[in-house]
């Protein structure tokens, strides 16, 4: 497929309300953050989790091709399949995952897919565990379907956090505890797991029967280590389900295209039962051909990205380091999103929120949003331009000099 064209990632691009876009994230800031006064022109909105940066052409054009067809029918099964089947040659490209389109089933985004496994694997009143700090959703999607959230907190030293293999096992092993719900990398303190943290995950989880949910949506966002999916490690008999979506490396969460994938038959099938049960939408027209389009060319977008975002980082670390002295950056090994500690600063986390949003007008994802272990910090979502990090940085040292 013709189109593997860099993106300029300094490139302004208007996403406001006269853009056109409706961009979630530019112009509902005052909606997302109640409590704070968060408006203004100036706000820099770096908390939802998507990019502002332009698509890879190649998406762009098979875009633009079908909508030029002037007919937005039903959707064959073969545009699916052939999204399923670009998405396993990236895997095998990549992350050396060989998979069967068979074991993919296509869903319209990973949160709706959270939902559908809880509902599954679980009945009203059992528990759910999750490893907070981590994406608040998982837990809204717990609570919604009257789950218990079961919570087994990441430990953090230094600015370092791994799992809590005992404290894992020590709910796994209750009976009524039965899904846990993995990020990985992990959202939002950039953890990529090892192959022997997720082995370890594996073993637990095999012993005392736990369906793992594996959100792998920012796979692709990975630095200096290599991302393993856990479906690759996993024996066939593992209840492991893996979600995966173009979403977050392409920049196309509004077209909604999103796959689970299960290698155990028994959980695919009752997955696969459970999608059709909630009439999910099968697909939108643009979806899967934007899909597909990315998969197979986005290598070159996907690298060059990368190494964009790699500055972002190396530039709000050395900044922390140099002009922020109570503030530093968690070391990032995965996605685009800085965990930025504050506590040094001593202030209440009301304090610290307000400071962010009202004073330094940047609207950034607080850190309690994640669950209680996030208190003093916050997200930054660096898929932005440089001279918009710099701003932003240059704002933070202004209402936090000491």
């Amino acid at each position: 497929m013709e189109g593997c064209v860099n993106v300029d990632f300094d490139r302004k691009i208007d996403r406001g309300r006269d853009s056109g876009s409706f961009s979630s994230k530019w112009m509902d800031v005052e909606e997302n953050f109640p409590g704070y006064a968060v408006s203004g022109e100036d706000v820099l909105p770096m908390g939802v989790a998507d990019m502002d940066f332009l698509c890879p052409e190649a998406v762009r054009r098979a875009v633009q091709k079908r909508a030029e067809h002037g007919i937005y029918g039903y959707v064959s099964e073969e545009s699916v399949r052939a999204f399923k089947v670009a998405v396993g040659e990236w895997f095998d490209r990549r992350y050396h995952w060989r998979t069967k389109t068979e074991w993919m089933t296509y869903i319209p985004a990973v949160v709706p897919a959270i939902n559908v496994v809880i509902q599954e694997c679980s009945e009203p009143g059992d528990g759910v565990i999750i490893q907070p700090p981590v994406y608040r959703p998982f837990m809204a999607g717990i609570m919604n379907n009257r789950r218990s959230i079961c919570r087994n907190a990441l430990i953090e030293n230094n600015g370092y956090y791994r799992m809590d293999y005992e404290g894992l096992e020590r709910l796994a092993r209750q009976k009524e505890n039965k899904v846990l719900i993995l990020c990985s990398p992990h959202n939002p303190v950039g953890r990529v797991w090892s192959q022997e943290e997720l082995e370890n995950v594996l073993a637990i989880c095999r012993k005392w029967g736990v369906v793992i949910f594996s959100d792998e949506i920012h796979s692709d966002f990975v630095f200096d280590k290599n991302f393993i999916p856990l479906g690759r490690i996993a024996e066939e008999e593992d209840q492991v389900v893996s979600a995966c979506s173009p979403s977050k490396s392409f920049n196309m969460a509004g077209l909604q295209a999103a796959l689970l994938i299960a290698e155990n038959e028994n959980l695919r099938e009752r997955i696969q039962g459970r999608v059709i049960a909630n009439r999910l939408p099968y697909s939108n027209v643009f979806g899967p051909i934007a899909g597909e389009a990315a998969y197979r060319c986005g290598d070159e977008y996907m690298d060059s990205l990368l190494a964009y975002l790699r500055h972002n980082f190396e530039f709000v670390n050395e900044f922390c380091e140099k002009e922020l002295n109570t503030v530093r950056m968690v070391r990032a090994e995965g996605t685009y999103l800085a965990w930025l500690d504050f506590r040094g600063t001593g202030l209440e986390c009301k304090e610290i929120n307000r400071r962010i949003l009202e004073q330094a007008k940047i609207a950034v994802d607080p850190g309690e949003w994640f669950g209680e272990e996030g208190r003093g910090f916050a997200r930054f979502n660096l898929a932005c331009r440089m001279d918009m990090v710099k701003e932003a940085m240059g704002r933070l040292r202004d209402v936090f000099q000491i």
